[in-house]
């Protein structure tokens, strides 16, 4: 995941420790490249206490001149650059003797602006450190002034090449600049609020990309076709770089009447076309009472055949509509046979694999073919599963989702609980 963070402060602010906590964050070992120079006995002691707070939790690299070297051998990477205030002293003093400030300008803009092609090349994860000079009394002496004139300078322009600026102070970070790098929508699902589909979309219209609808089992029960409901949402939608997509009703009884479960589908889904619904999810649900471990081949493709038959007199009727399959009590596997014989794509519910200790190994080679993901935590309360909670922590699953392109609905109904969530992905990307 290429991305660039830039950590600003002033001497003892604790931007390095900030930092190194950003860098463990991510999945993998990370790189530290360390620009300082031991010229003194008192910089030999603080690099001595730096290498022992690091331990052996990074791949160490010095390099006081030009880290750009170092850069091009990694790939994928997290890298730690401590600091690229010293990495300008250190240049500075090795050109003092015949050093011209224009000719230094147009020399360090194009080393920094090389750093900046490798990262992006090389799909690094770079967690740059510097010093904020802003505040300081001008220098008396030219060195002085010309070292805090190429530090703003340095400053601004890895600011604007960054995704992500913090400024530390007394060791409380405060975020200047997000650029989300996320590669996927954000969604979340239109009960987020304990109200109706109106105050909802409202309230999240600007907070996510996608919003999805969560439709009930009996279409008379549900508020969206009461009234103009329908007609507002349409209306808050289109000054909105916002989509919809639809959580078809979850209820297994496909089983039961097949022919009224079609035609439920398909009025609703013709109901709510005037949304320009750009997904459409179904449960792939098994028969009541039944465990998916327990299920005979046999009855695995009675279930499979089932659903290829209900998908495509879907499609048959909505030829153009996205529609994806969800796994809700079974492996993501599961999915295989009815997602190719109908050629739609995999709903990927993380939540309900982790819950189940399923095996996230099988969710990368589908990922091409996967056009929705679900993900909510979950955790054990008096021996019974509490759902739908904020996101885990996990750095295995935020490294698994880089590389997904389609809709990631946090699937949470408390605002409290989805704001939580969205500032578990927000760190991350």
């Amino acid at each position: 995941m290429k991305k660039i963070t830039l950590i600003l402060g002033g001497i003892r602010s604790g931007k390095s420790y900030f930092a190194e906590q950003k860098a463990e964050y991510y999945p993998g070992k990370p790189v530290y490249i360390a620009t300082a120079v031991a010229f003194d006995k008192e910089m030999e002691a603080r690099i001595k206490l730096h290498r022992k707070r690091r331990g052996d939790r990074y791949d160490v690299i010095e390099v006081p001149y030009d880290i750009t070297g170092p850069l091009r051998k990694l790939k994928d990477r997290t890298v730690l650059v401590d600091c690229m205030t010293l990495n300008l002293s250190n240049r500075l003093m090795a050109t003092e003797e015949y050093m011209d400030l224009d000719e230094l300008i147009r020399t360090d803009e194009s080393y920094l602006a090389d750093i900046n092609k490798i990262i992006q090349k090389n799909r690094l994860n770079v967690i740059f450190v510097s010093n904020e000079v802003g505040f300081s009394p001008v220098e008396p002496n030219k060195l002085g002034r010309y070292f805090q004139e190429l530090q703003g300078r340095w400053n601004r322009i890895l600011a604007q090449y960054a995704d992500e600026v913090y400024l530390v102070n007394a060791g409380i970070p405060s975020l200047l600049k997000k650029k989300s790098v996320s590669p996927f929508r954000i969604s979340a699902p239109s009960y987020v609020l304990p109200t109706g589909y109106i105050e909802n979309v409202t309230y999240l219209i600007d907070k996510v990309d996608d919003i999805q609808l969560l439709f009930f089992d009996s279409m008379k029960d549900d508020p969206l076709f009461n009234g103009d409901t329908l007609r507002t949402l349409r209306y808050l939608a289109e000054g909105a770089p916002v989509t919809f997509s639809a959580h078809m009703p979850v209820n297994p009884k496909v089983f039961d009447n097949l022919s009224h479960c079609i035609q439920t589908a398909c009025i609703l889904m013709e109901k709510i076309a005037p949304l320009d619904i750009v997904s459409y999810t179904f449960h792939y649900d098994l028969p009541p009472g039944a465990v998916w471990e327990s299920l005979s081949r046999k009855e695995i493709l009675k279930i499979d055949k089932t659903y290829i038959s209900f998908i495509n007199a879907v499609k048959e009727r909505f030829p153009g509509a996205n529609i994806s399959l969800e796994n809700t009590q079974s492996p993501v596997s599961s999915l295989d046979r009815v997602v190719k014989e109908t050629r739609i794509s995999y709903c990927i519910d993380i939540g309900h694999l982790i819950a189940q200790q399923r095996d996230l190994l099988q969710v990368p080679p589908r990922l091409r073919k996967t056009s929705v993901i679900h993900l909510h935590g979950w955790k054990e309360i008096a021996g019974k599963r509490k759902d739908h909670l904020e996101i885990i922590r996990d750095s295995n699953v935020l490294k698994l989702l880089e590389q997904f392109r389609g809709i990631l609905t946090v699937e949470n109904y408390h605002k409290m609980i989805f704001e939580r969530s969205l500032d578990i992905l927000r760190e991350y990307f």
